[in-house]
């Protein structure tokens, strides 16, 4: 099964090193993403973090960070990435973009 996902020129060049068929994973729903490690590209910023839960109106990332600088997306950590003790709730209607990344 093909699906095509349709991103900005920009975008692409940004993640294209990271897509490969071999790592390739369908996602039907968020609440696949339990459990696992992502970042977050809102419209106002961009979190880090791995999935605690999901609901209808946001998701609960623990062991989560604000990031304000990525660097490159292939680096081994962000440039500028602050860590947030008690977790964030990233509201569902705000997510422009996620990611899987090596951080």
């Amino acid at each position: 099964m093909t699906k095509t996902i349709e991103v900005s020129n920009e975008t692409y060049d940004k993640i294209k090193d990271q897509l490969t068929e071999a790592e390739a994973k369908e996602i039907n729903s968020l609440e696949e993403l339990i459990g696992e490690t992502y970042l977050f590209q809102c419209a106002r910023y961009i979190y880090h973090g791995k999935v605690k839960t999901v609901n209808s109106d946001f998701i609960e990332l623990v062991d989560a960070s604000v990031v304000f600088n990525t660097g490159q997306y292939d680096a081994n950590e962000a440039e500028d990435k602050q860590s947030v003790k008690r977790g964030i709730k990233v509201m569902r209607q705000a997510i422009e973009s996620f990611y899987e990344l090596n951080w």
